[in-house]
């Protein structure tokens, strides 16, 4: 017969034991994270692709000659701010992402989207998994000053901003930098940064003006401020500095335009806002065809139904793009009514139009020195960010293949 086997067990040792593994356990999980790199992506709104061709731009000429700088990079359609940024961080299309322009009409939610309004912070209106909700998913922390769909709530980093035109750029930097001093357990690997210039000098004076080239300049001297602390910090050499822009800008004039509204009838009509130089229509029941007919004979515009644009602009499936969509062609613009004064700039054009290509510009241990590489489209920043800070994503638009010729070998 056998005997049972009696063990008298020490509580003390096995507390012991027990504590020693899970030092170990959290300091390997510190030492991992210590040594996983950092992303820093800055957006310049509306730097269109040649400015650093136009004007003197050191600090990014700086950027190129250490790391990487693209041709252009090409931006989503339609060529607003709120669907690139987004599409940016989502790899998605707007079509797909659902912010497919800076306002529209849901007609499933039967609500308007628009940046005057809380819908712009409504996770409603937001599709997609953005890059920082997947790293928060995978225990990489993250930070947002101002990046637009970052402050909805639902789908936000661990720290984000809500936005606020009047905080000082230097007090944005400055947070950032405070953001990368703090303990590694808190510290953000992962941190977003938005620049409202220079769009807004573009679009009032226009993208080659002696006015845009002043704030072009500026732009490039509040790169170089960063750039400076980001490397003067005890982590410097493992952040990876990504600036981009979200699209160009286009020179347009007050004898270019068009009043679109003028040739449909009322009663045709449902949801209709013009945002130069792009518009979407929802046509009342029975009156499609009405529209297409008069559409046809409107000049310097470019128009299709949803269903029939073309495949390579990668829209018109979703259903807030409604039933039509209206562009003007290069150049020109779409108002409201023809006593409407137009100058200055804008964009929204097709993404072939160089005029609406964006920058971008990187450096950091994970990029190549002095690499130039083609034209490549934004979607692809996605999986790019993703490889860098080794995370899993489903798959989405943009094309990791794309972007890794820019990446030092592993």
């Amino acid at each position: 017969m056998k005997k049972k086997l009696h063990i008298k067990t020490n509580k003390s040792f096995i507390k012991n034991i027990c504590l020693c593994f899970m030092l170990g356990y959290f300091g390997m999980a510190t030492a991992q994270s210590s040594t996983k790199p950092y992303v820093v992506m800055v957006s310049l709104d509306g730097f269109r692709w040649d400015f650093v061709k136009h004007f003197n731009l050191p600090k990014l000429t700086n950027i190129a000659q250490a790391g990487v700088q693209a041709k252009s990079m090409k931006p989503s359609y339609p060529t607003k701010t709120f669907p690139n940024h987004y599409a940016i961080v989502t790899g998605l299309y707007p079509d797909h992402h659902g912010i497919i322009n800076n306002s529209f009409y849901d007609p499933q939610l039967e609500k308007i989207f628009s940046l005057s309004s809380d819908a712009k912070t409504d996770p409603q209106f937001y599709g997609g998994n953005p890059i920082w909700n997947v790293a928060e998913q995978q225990g990489v922390k993250t930070a947002s000053f101002y990046w637009p769909g970052s402050d909805t709530g639902k789908k936000s980093p661990s720290i984000y901003k809500k936005y606020d035109d009047k905080v000082p750029y230097a007090v944005r930097i400055d947070t950032v930098i405070d953001w990368l001093n703090l303990p590694e357990n808190e510290r953000p690997h992962l941190i977003m940064l938005y620049f409202d210039e220079p769009d807004h000098t573009g679009h009032n004076f226009g993208p080659l003006s002696l006015e845009n080239k002043k704030m072009v300049t500026k732009m490039d001297s509040v790169i170089g401020v960063l750039t400076n602390k980001l490397d003067a910090l005890p982590i410097g050499k493992k952040i990876n500095l990504i600036v981009v822009s979200d699209h160009g800008m286009a020179d347009i004039n007050d004898t270019k335009k068009v009043a679109i509204l003028d040739y449909l009838k009322p009663n045709w009509v449902g949801y209709q806002q013009v945002i130069n130089p792009i518009m979407s229509l929802e046509a009342k029941a029975g009156y499609k065809d009405s529209i297409a007919q008069a559409l046809t004979k409107v000049p310097h515009i470019k128009f299709w139904a949803a269903k029939d644009l073309p495949r390579r602009l990668h829209y018109g499936s979703n259903p807030r793009v409604l039933d039509f969509v209206v562009e003007a062609k290069k150049n020109y613009s779409l108002v409201t009514n023809m006593s409407q004064i137009i100058k200055g700039g804008t964009h929204g054009y097709d993404n072939n139009n160089k005029d609406m290509h964006a920058i971008f510009f990187a450096k950091g241990p994970n990029f190549r020195i002095g690499k130039k590489i083609g034209t490549f489209q934004n979607v692809s920043v996605y999986p790019l960010i993703a490889h860098i800070l080794g995370l899993q994503i489903e798959k989405v638009d943009g094309d990791f293949k794309e972007v890794n010729q820019m990446l030092r070998k592993e």
